[in-house]
């Protein structure tokens, strides 16, 4: 038990430790930034404040290796080869490459600073300060922007449910997808409440609310777009949300009532299209005081896994070893650890082993003073500390994930976040006191990281490499303009262009639906550049998938195949009208519609020379007949 362990069960996750008020500046018009910035008065390239850190002692800003940490600023967005650069000429070691900032971070050592603000294209060397509550540190500790700018996966066509208090969709992080008001786009696509409505489960019959805001906060994280300043934007801020209401207004719940909630998820997942979901159930009654892997809401946990959707619980806020409870000790789930912004383990987190000796938690994700959506305030942000804020974020994760690669099973998501996870010994940064399995040569698991800290590009690289390799060359794209709605609709008949480029040898597509396959498109041939996915194509595939209603909303992927490699998966959201089939008449079927024609005009014709063939037979038998009546009457 780590030192003061009592002192700090009364961390509650339902509190802001703090917020601040950030005053933003537009920018010098005349001159770039870093020629006036009152950051490096000297106009040295260097931040000022590198050379006071160095001297001073109340923080370790440099490590026993003599290196700290910095900001590299760029006069332009850096590349990849930028970053090779720094490695090379300085022996920079790379933490992130941002994309809303044209800046790299790491660490390098304090006798290089002087050479590496000389580098071609380097501006200014900056002092990477102590953290505060941001939402975007926690994106850039675990590598998503790199996700983003590398890939372009953002969690478009992902569904992730949110098992908690609710979800404000009135909030402007929360309420669509693209944040223009005059589209119809609910980023909050179903509800389900089973506190105060649980006999209305068809999931759109309750307008989703959070009377706590616990819920909101967490569905932020996962998936916020971060408007209206766009600072605090989710992991995947394309995923679309379910809302699953099992906690009241004073954030707690019964077993029956999370479980219920939990049944409607696997109920409904066909129907909403739900890969993952994130449960962070953080009151002392739920997580920490039982721990049984018989208990009734493990075996339900387990059962949700097993059933296709991957299931991330928060390790809970106990502080102390053998403390992760229901459900975090269920063996099938993620079990999700906290990071403070240093990438240590928080003081909060909950520690394994389970009752039955297994080790807990599985990863770890930053949990403290994350900064997401506030509940029923509008435009608010607030900063909230605990493994429930950790949990939604590694739930995003996997929205970024499924949309790479949606033929993973949640047991290939745990693998693969464990697998590419950067271990960390239970002693690392002294955040904790060394245990045995510190002792253990190349270690991958212990008690207080799970498998480490995780790493999202990799997991994310790993995910799309599952089967084929990603090439960038290779890129698809919708080409007509996409409705208000920001759907595409389809009826008997239509279809829509997808322009192909990089020369694929094969199309595949495949609707989101987790029971469907890739399929070969049927009318692809090597050397096109565009191809139309039709309602035919759609009725045909969603017949056949069982309890899926073919008429309405549905996620179609597409994908370019080159050898080993595939391209980034195009994502469609499709309205499917009318669920029987007709010739295509779209841009993807005109030439369906074109052979119609032809063979249309062959059949009238040939009814036409038929026609007229019968004509000339009757007039040749009238004519042979009266010829030889004018001989009978002749020889008479």
């Amino acid at each position: 038990m780590r030192p003061a362990s009592i002192a700090i069960l009364v961390v509650l996750v339902s509190f802001p430790l703090s917020s601040s008020t950030v005053a933003i500046s537009d920018p010098a018009e005349d001159s770039p930034w870093w020629e006036s910035t009152s950051m490096d008065l000297d106009r040295d390239g260097i931040h000022d404040a590198i050379w006071v850190a160095i001297e001073s002692d109340l923080h370790d800003w440099v490590d026993m290796n003599d290196t700290i940490s910095v900001i590299v600023d760029f006069d332009h967005q850096p590349t990849y080869e930028d970053q090779e650069m720094l490695e090379r000429e300085v022996d920079f070691r790379t933490q992130f490459r941002f994309h809303l900032i044209d800046s790299i971070a790491g660490r390098v050592a304090v006798d290089d600073i002087v050479e590496m603000s000389t580098l071609p294209g380097v501006v200014l060397i900056e002092l990477d300060g102590i953290l505060t509550i941001q939402m975007n540190d926690v994106k850039d500790i675990h590598g998503i922007p790199m996700i983003w700018e590398d890939t372009g996966y953002t969690g478009k066509g992902s569904v992730v449910s949110i098992i908690d208090t609710g979800i404000d969709s009135e909030h402007v992080g929360l309420d669509d997808m693209d944040d223009d008001n005059s589209t119809n786009d609910s980023k909050v696509i179903a509800f389900y409440d089973a506190v105060n409505n649980p006999d209305k489960t068809n999931g759109t019959e309750v307008k989703a609310y959070d009377d706590q805001g616990h819920g909101s906060h967490c569905a932020g994280i996962t998936a916020g777009t971060g408007a209206p300043t766009y600072e605090y934007v989710g992991v995947a801020p394309k995923a679309q949300l379910v809302g699953v209401k099992v906690l009241d207004e004073g954030g707690s719940g019964s077993f029956a009532t999370v479980m219920a909630g939990m049944q409607w998820t696997v109920d409904k997942r066909h129907d909403f299209n739900i890969r993952a979901a994130s449960m962070s159930l953080g009151g002392f009654g739920l997580i920490e005081w039982t721990s049984s892997e018989e208990e009734s809401v493990n075996r339900m946990a387990n059962e949700m896994v097993r059933s296709g959707v991957a299931l991330f619980i928060a390790a809970g806020n106990s502080a102390v070893s053998a403390q992760i409870g229901t459900p975090g000790s269920a063996e099938d789930v993620i079990t999700v650890g906290a990071l403070d912004k240093d990438t240590s383990i928080a003081v909060y987190s909950s520690q394994g082993p389970t009752e039955e000796g297994r080790v807990k938690p599985n990863i770890a994700f930053v949990g403290s003073s994350v900064m997401a959506p506030e509940a029923n305030s509008g435009d608010g942000y607030v900063g909230y500390s605990g493994t429930s804020m950790a949990t939604p974020g590694a739930a995003g994760l996997a929205a970024l994930m499924y949309q790479a690669n949606p033929d993973l099973s949640p047991f290939d998501i745990r693998n693969i976040m464990q697998e590419t996870s950067t271990y960390r010994q239970c002693h690392y940064m002294l955040a904790n006191e060394p245990c045995a399995e510190d002792l253990i040569p190349k270690n991958r698991q212990n008690n207080v990281y799970g498998h480490g800290h995780v790493e999202g590009l990799p997991a994310l690289l790993e995910a799309a490499n599952y089967v084929y390799g990603l090439n960038t060359d290779l890129n698809l794209s919708i080409d007509e303009e996409i409705p208000e709605e920001n759907r595409i609709n389809l009826s008997p008949g239509e279809s829509f262009l997808v322009s192909v480029e990089g020369s694929p040898m094969e199309i595949q597509w495949r609707t989101w639906d987790m029971r469907d396959n890739w399929m070969s498109h049927p009318e692809f041939s090597e050397g096109d550049s565009n191809i139309g996915i039709t309602h035919t194509m759609l009725v045909d595939r969603l017949q056949y998938l069982p309890g899926n209603q073919i008429e309405g909303n549905q996620t179609v992927m597409v994908r370019a195949i080159l050898d080993d490699d595939a391209s980034t998966n195009l994502v469609a959201h499709v309205f499917v009208l009318g669920s029987e089939t007709q010739n295509e008449n779209g841009p993807g079927g005109q030439n369906s519609s074109f052979i119609v024609t032809v063979l249309s005009l062959v059949v009238v014709l040939l009814i036409g020379l038929l026609t007229l063939s019968v004509i000339r037979l009757r007039q040749k038998d009238m004519d042979e007949y009266e010829l030889e009546d004018e001989i009978n009457i002749s020889e008479n």
